[in-house]
């Protein structure tokens, strides 16, 4: 071993042998927040927008995007039967609206050209998307069931099977929100064109259109007439009563006020069903009485949904944000939610989780429930309550004694988008909160800190007993202004933080505090909490700031001061730091980089680096680096091999690599290699990339065994790894 210098000639550190493999461990693989695991081929869908009920008790449902290509799927009995395929890459995607009669499943896709580069018949023109339906064969849904004037998917197995209904110039959101069919016609809500349209169901040519403002969800009536939910997209949503050759009728109830329709389906016994996805969160109930007349009855769900005192615990009667509801033949009710309800125009999300269960007959007991509940976030057990687990906005209890994949409960959701409608992480980029890190501060509450996917903003939730489990907003960290116009009265230069101080939950004009100075220093820092609550930042090129917590106010919000900051200067051997993860009980702070040996490389702007360090005796003044590691870092490999993720627990290190599926320990005290550990059997044996900067965390429980969660975006879910040393 040699001896390096660190940043002065006196300190010296113990050097370890450069990476080389270690053995697998003996280990159990896990999973969290999706009801299948891949080991059976099979995964929950991340966000359902629309879904229909044929009356078998089939479930179709339809989204934009699912990260492995199950934006259209089946469903029945509490199992995944089918996904159509061909709705996802090469131009493709998904939608809003799904429907079937006795031959054939009609659902909402796009399809573009990736910006020019895809050309041909199967592609709009450049500059142009496409927006209309796919057709598939009802017992094969990757089947297309193809027609005269169908185009598009000439190499695959759904060839000529789509409609074209607007073709538009890209970056136009033409999504059809609203379909309906029987065996002779197919009806198609054109918000674009503000139109319904209707199609010969069977040679798909079409017939007719009337004019309808905005048209939403479509209900299709025993006598042909249809219910629809008008205006939309407009801020003003209301039934109407068509006739199917377009005349206007009577009989559309009036909505309860705040009420938002997000869907409607009919009963077997001609009863109407409203999702409503306003404050109160229920499904209103309207009987029918004679052939022309509804009469309003008991609302079906809690009232307020998941925000039901006490605020955000999960029950099956507590809806969140429904987005579908439909009836099979026997009576049953299925209900899909996501959190968010349907998607705005022009909005790319993907919800926040999607949950799709089924209701028996009257009693509206629960059947079956399915979950796809994790989509770009990482998870973190509660220091003081080992079997609770957090993600950005959930929190799950897990029972040990359980086997592998199903020790997870959904207990929480810990977001009220009605009273903190201006929680930062809804109104900055994806409406869903990213990578957390729990800590117990002020008296051992719990504080929920989140980070963006790469780390340019980190936002602070407190709890307290009034609020249940919702997480308030509290602090926000940010490394420079954010475009967009939110928050309002953010400083326009430099990095900033705000704190509630009036305890309102939203960023007010005086709750700004800017740090211009260093505003180019911090940017693209890493972020790092510790167990105290002392912010970390972890600069690229400027060394590494602390900034301590003041103490708490009068609303429980932690103070921090940048006249308090404390900064260290950029460690030997690094020349750029990726990630810091300092460990406040023993004074040792964890960084991994780029060094002279390996220098940075842009291409590579949100990996960990090729080198990790261990420094004791950190906030003395005098650190000493007790040893470096050589990570895995192969760049010339297919994939690379690149380092993504550290995270420490007990008397270990694990680190996440990028594109290869592979956790590496070490030893924390000598930094020796101990094993590695890859995704089980009951996965598939595969999982997504651990594609952000902090999707990698670890505990070591009181029986000695050490838990890893894992992110893992491709199959909505947290991979959990089970050790014992």
């Amino acid at each position: 071993m040699k001896l390096l210098a660190l940043l002065t000639s006196s300190l010296i550190a113990l050097a370890v042998a450069p990476h080389a493999d270690a053995a697998q461990l003996g280990y159990t693989t896990s999973w969290i927040g999706n009801t299948f695991g891949f080991g059976d081929g099979k995964w929950m869908q991340q966000d359902i927008q629309a879904l229909h009920v044929a009356p078998d008790g089939t479930v179709y449902t339809n989204s934009p995007w699912d990260e492995s290509g199950a934006e259209i799927a089946a469903y029945r009995n509490g199992d995944r039967i089918a996904v159509a395929g061909a709705t996802h890459g090469w131009g493709a995607a998904g939608g809003d609206a799904v429907t079937s009669n006795g031959a054939y499943l009609y659902a909402a896709m796009s399809i573009g050209n990736q910006g020019g580069g895809l050309v041909g018949a199967d592609y709009p023109p450049n500059g142009y998307t496409w927006f209309g339906i796919t057709r598939r064969a009802l017992g094969t849904i990757a089947q297309g069931a193809p027609f005269t004037g169908g185009v598009g998917n000439s190499a695959n197995a759904a060839k000529n099977s789509f409609l074209i209904v607007d073709t538009v110039p890209a970056g136009t959101d033409a999504a059809i929100r609203g379909l309906a069919a029987n065996d002779s016609e197919l009806f198609v809500a054109d918000q674009y064109a503000n139109r319904i349209i209707v199609f010969d169901a069977i040679t798909m040519r079409r017939k007719r259109a009337f004019d309808v403002a905005s048209p939403g969800r479509i209900a299709l009536d025993t006598d042909g007439s249809l219910w629809v939910i008008t205006g939309a997209l407009t801020g003003q949503p209301v039934i109407a009563h068509y006739s199917a050759a377009g005349a206007l009728l009577g009989g559309a109830p009036a909505l309860p006020g705040g009420a938002i329709p997000a869907d409607i389906a009919l009963s077997p016994a001609g009863d109407l069903y409203i999702a409503d996805i306003g404050p109160a969160q229920q499904i209103l109930t309207y009987k029918k009485t004679t052939a022309s007349t509804l009469q309003a009855a008991a609302p079906l769900g809690t009232l307020n949904g998941v925000n039901h005192t006490p605020a955000g615990t999960i029950d099956a009667g507590r809806f969140n944000f429904i987005t579908g509801i439909g009836f099979d033949a026997a009576g049953n009710l299925y209900v899909a939610q996501n959190g968010e309800g349907p998607r705005a125009l022009n909005s790319a999300s993907v919800g926040s989780g999607a949950v799709l269960q089924a209701f028996k007959g009257a009693s509206r007991s629960l059947l079956w429930e399915l979950d796809g509940l994790v989509f770009v976030d990482g998870a973190a057990f509660d220091p003081a309550a080992p079997d609770t687990v957090y993600t950005g906005s959930k929190i799950f209890t897990l029972d040990w004694t359980k086997p592998p994949g199903k020790q997870w409960t959904y207990t929480a959701y810990t977001v009220d988008r009605f009273t903190y409608p201006d929680d930062p992480e809804l109104r900055i980029g994806r409406a869903v909160r990213g990578e957390p890190m729990v800590r117990r501060l002020n008296g051992n509450r719990p504080y929920l800190y989140t980070l963006d996917p790469y780390s340019h903003e980190l936002y602070v939730h407190r709890f307290d007993a009034a609020h249940g489990r919702i997480a308030i907003p509290s602090g926000m960290f940010a490394q420079g202004n954010i475009a967009g116009g939110f928050p309002a009265n953010q400083p326009s230069y430099g990095e900033w933080m705000w704190r509630d101080i009036d305890g309102d939950g939203r960023p007010g004009g005086n709750e700004f505090s800017g740090n211009p100075s260093t505003g180019s220093a911090v940017g693209n820092s890493f972020m790092w909490v510790d167990s105290a609550g002392a912010v970390w930042f972890g600069t690229p090129t400027s060394g590494i700031r602390q900034m301590p917590v003041q103490g708490f106010d009068a609303f429980g919000n932690p103070i921090y001061s940048y006249a308090a900051s404390k900064t260290f200067a950029m460690p030997a051997p690094f020349t750029r730091i990726g990630r810091v993860l300092y460990v406040a009980e023993t004074d040792t702070m964890y960084i991994s980089g780029f060094t002279q040996t390996i220098p940075y490389d842009a291409s590579r702007w949100k990996e960990a680096g090729p080198v990790l360090a261990r420094y004791d005796n950190w906030s003395t003044g005098a650190p000493v680096m007790t040893y470096s590691i050589a990570l895995p870092w192969n760049t010339a490999s297919a994939p690379p091999v690149t380092t993504v993720g550290v995270a420490t627990a007990g008397d270990y290190l694990f680190v996440a690599e990028l594109y290869t599926q592979k956790v590496d320990v070490y030893d924390a005290r000598t930094g020796a290699p101990v094993g590695y550990m890859t995704p089980g059997a009951n996965v598939g044996g595969t999982s997504g990339y651990v594609d952000v900067e902090l999707g990698i965390s670890a505990t070591r429980r009181a029986n000695g065994e050490y838990v890893v969660l894992l992110e893992d975006d491709a199959r909505a879910k947290i991979l959990m790894y089970q050790w014992t040393p």
